[in-house]
């Protein structure tokens, strides 16, 4: 029972500060939606983040959307507020639409623009790269980012074809545009998956099962 305990509060501790490492969502709480329906974006900030979340807020403007910031310290209406979409204790919290983004993760703070408001808030590069991500018909497309020797992605590659779930295979290191492309989608590890502008770092396969 002790061990047990102690497990639980391990995962709760792991899933407070770190926790885009969980394909399941512990966090409950509305979406960002103004009174007609449309995605909001907002940001929960407090004095101790620092760096990461000084560092959101210029990359959202540059970004040229609107949102608005909440900072927590000595503030009860803004604290209560980030307690109804969910108190994540891993700062900025990141709230756009219906995404979550913890933590300053550029890579998917995009993912999360980007499924709410669409190509605009991308750059002439990212648009470039992520057209691969949609079929002809403007329908999703699933890609893989990966490596021959990434023995992850071989797992993947089996479990779809095996499932009969096409998609299009990118070998980011046999790639000529190698360097602009792991740049531009910040691909620190593989797989990479993307479904349409739904970003999935390492995930496992069930996860992107589930999708279809």
């Amino acid at each position: 029972m002790k061990k047990l305990i102690i497990l639980v509060l391990m995962i709760a501790a792991a899933y407070a500060y770190k926790p885009d490492l969980f394909s399941f969502s512990l966090v409950t709480g509305k979406g960002a939606f103004d009174e007609q329906g449309n995605p909001e974006t907002l940001v929960f900030v407090h004095d101790k983040c620092g760096a990461p979340c000084a560092d959101t807020v210029k990359f959202l403007n540059k970004r040229r959307i609107d949102y608005s910031v909440y900072p927590l310290d000595n503030n009860d209406a803004n604290q209560a507020l980030w307690k109804q979409y969910g108190a994540v204790n891993s700062f900025p919290n990141v709230i756009v639409g219906d995404e979550r983004v913890y933590g300053s993760y550029k890579s998917k703070i995009v993912s999360a623009l980007a499924l709410n408001y669409g190509d605009k808030i991308l750059t002439s590069s990212e648009k470039n790269y992520m057209k691969k991500h949609f079929n002809d018909d403007g329908s999703n497309r699933l890609v893989l980012y990966g490596a021959s020797w990434c023995p992850h992605c071989k797992k993947m590659r089996a479990a779809l074809k095996e499932n009969n779930i096409d998609f299009l295979d990118i070998d980011v290191e046999k790639s000529a545009t190698r360097k602009s492309m792991t740049s531009t989608l910040e691909i620190n590890g593989y797989p990479l998956m993307y479904y349409g502008y739904k970003r999935m770092d390492g995930p496992r396969p069930k996860d992107v099962l589930a999708l279809f």
